[in-house]
């Protein structure tokens, strides 16, 4: 058992200290005696994008914050070069070495771990995280072995290494948790400068009170335990002394207990804050009083995202959810009739009883409601979870690396497969980033299903689009020719209204495309400058205010069709739009 010592940096004031017999000084040689012979820890985490961070490291850096270790940590992303990261990690100069394994990174780790191995085989590394926790058999067979795999309770396995000076035998650490109530907030005030411009991922509870096959905590093990209100409250306003653009809450589902996500909820309502919070939470567990709370809630200030999976009843049975689409529906679209609250609904692709058809309709049925995104998701094959166990009943064949990605089902063959590769491609191109939200809801009336419109788009595409560089001119080009050839009785009058409208609210750019560019908007243009330089345009003055300096970054819309006026206008027939250099987003005048 190591013997360890509660090293505290001096304090900085050094004349007080002088008067008394200069102690201060006696306490600095001691700490810099002591820090120089502290084993030196490297915390390492690998995030799937710079905005995000690792919460896991602080909780481990703070489960032996009160042991003599000198702890660095460090976090970059997987668009960083490996071999950058590997020269930072020795450049550390670390006697132990954690790294947090996922999915993500999976690959990245096991470079680290045979080059580090033997560029400095005296260092210690420790390996933890779910793709590590619930896969331990894959590590323990490469040529370069870690020295230890922790898995279960993260902290309490972390410790006990830490605590007999990581020198044990057992390589797999599996220790029994400590409770998540008496877990403090791992986030130090002098974090906060280096997660600016980053999530902020805050846990209200841990484990999850479903068994979903799919998902690693639907695990037995993951018990649900919740820290009380007050806790929260303390802890959310600790955070948002330092201003962060968004608070993640990681919590499996976050409506489970009501008293505690409508306590939260009400609290967030009440907070003067610019920053954004994002839950996931389950739509059959909402309740009357959610939404009363939930209609209050300031525009933006909250965002949900809710894993529906599949609406095949079938799907949902062999999966594990015990809450079906049809027993939850009208309360999803209440939700979704909240506009202030931003919604992204899951699907997963490649789940049992789910064929090419299947998924389309599952999709169609979640278009129906309008939310603001839906993600379609490939089913991921981890190890640890009932799928996997499940993996020769199911026939499936899926990637052998991380991230275990699906290929073919008993259901779903390869070529069904690829067909709903590219329709994702297509789908978050034209759906997701609500480029062309208008023309979409226009466009969709005219099918079938909605779905069905971004089948045959699909097919009119054939490759003829880039998607890679998001060329929004020959995509709006794209659907506008889609139209003209297949939906003849359309009135390209109003399309081209619909197009234009969309492009002027989310281009930033007060210039249509040539295709769209009508005389109209010019002339519109033309005669209230004109008004304004003749001295005849008290009438704009009284109706832009101050903004009437700032025409010049402006955007005159006059509409072709009376319809789209009707619709979309209210029956107004022109616009004027101010960019965001005057304000955060588009000001809109309509008369």
């Amino acid at each position: 058992m190591l013997t360890t010592l509660l090293v505290r940096e001096p304090k900085n004031n050094p004349k007080a200290e002088i008067k008394n017999d200069n102690r201060y000084f006696y306490r600095q040689f001691i700490y810099k005696i002591q820090t120089s012979i502290m084993k030196k820890i490297t915390l390492l985490g690998i995030n799937a994008r710079y905005t995000h961070s690792n919460l896991a490291l602080y909780y481990i850096r703070e489960s032996i914050s009160d042991l003599a270790y000198n702890i660095v940590q460090i976090e970059e992303s997987i668009n960083q070069d490996k071999f950058k990261i590997l020269a930072e990690v020795v450049a550390s100069k670390a006697d132990v070495l954690a790294i947090s394994t996922y999915i993500w990174n999976r690959d990245i780790v096991e470079f680290l771990l045979t080059s580090l191995k033997q560029i400095k085989p005296d260092l210690k590394v420790v390996l933890g995280g779910p793709e590590a926790g619930y896969n331990p058999t894959f590590w323990l067979e490469r040529e370069y072995l870690p020295d230890y795999i922790i898995i279960g309770g993260g902290e309490a396995g972390w410790r006990y290494l830490a605590e007999n000076d990581f020198q044990v035998e057992e390589k797999i650490i599996n220790r029994l948790n400590h409770s998540f109530t008496k877990i403090k907030l791992p986030y130090k005030k002098e974090d906060f400068p280096a997660l600016v411009n980053k999530y902020i991922y805050y846990e209200a509870s841990r484990g999850c009170p479903f068994r979903c096959s799919f998902c690693l905590s639907s695990r037995i093990d993951q018990k649900l335990e919740y820290k009380s209100i007050e806790v929260i409250k303390n802890e959310i306003k600790i955070i948002l002394a330092h201003n962060p653009k968004i608070i993640k809450f990681v919590d499996r589902s976050f409506n489970v207990d009501s008293s505690i996500s409508q306590a939260v909820w009400t609290y967030i309502n009440s907070l003067d804050t610019q920053t954004k919070f994002h839950f996931e939470v389950h739509p059959s567990l909402f309740k009357p009083s959610d939404f009363q709370i939930l209609e209050a809630t300031p525009k933006d200030r909250i965002q949900f995202e809710i894993g529906v999976q599949s609406t095949n009843p079938q799907t949902i049975t062999e999966i594990n959810r015990n809450h079906h689409f049809n027993d939850y529906k009208d309360k999803l679209q209440q939700l979704l009739q909240i506009k202030n609250i931003h919604s992204h609904l899951d699907l997963i692709i490649g789940l049992p009883y789910e064929n090419r058809d299947s998924v389309l309709d599952s999709l169609n049925d979640l278009l129906l409601l309008e939310p603001d995104v839906i993600q379609l998701g490939f089913l991921k094959v981890l190890p640890g979870t009932e799928m996997h166990d499940k993996k020769e009943e199911y026939q499936l064949i899926y990637d052998s690396q991380a991230p275990y990605q699906i290929l073919q089902t008993k259901w779903l063959s390869f070529d069904d497969l690829s067909y709903l590769l590219a329709f994702e491609e297509i789908f978050n191109l034209i759906h997701n980033t609500n480029r062309l939200q208008n023309t979409i809801k226009y466009l969709t009336s005219f099918f079938h299903r909605p779905v069905d419109f971004f089948q045959h788009f699909l097919e009119y595409r054939q490759d003829k689009l880039d998607l890679s560089n998001s060329n929004w001119t020959q995509i709006f080009a794209s659907i506008r020719d889609f139209i003209a050839q297949t939906k003849e009785f359309l009135d390209l009058e109003v399309l081209d209204d619909y197009l234009s409208w969309d492009w002027l609210l989310h281009s930033r750019k007060n210039n249509l495309p040539s295709f769209l560019d009508k005389e109209a908007n010019h002339s519109f243009k033309r005669e209230v400058f004109s008004d304004i330089k003749n001295n005849e345009g008290e009438v704009w003055e009284k109706l832009l205010g101050p903004n009437i300096k700032n025409l010049n970054n402006c955007a005159f819309f006059i509409p072709q069709s009376r319809e789209f006026c009707d619709r979309v206008f209210g029956g107004k027939r022109r616009a004027l739009l101010f960019s965001h250099e005057i304000s955060p987003s588009w000001k809109i005048y309509q008369f």
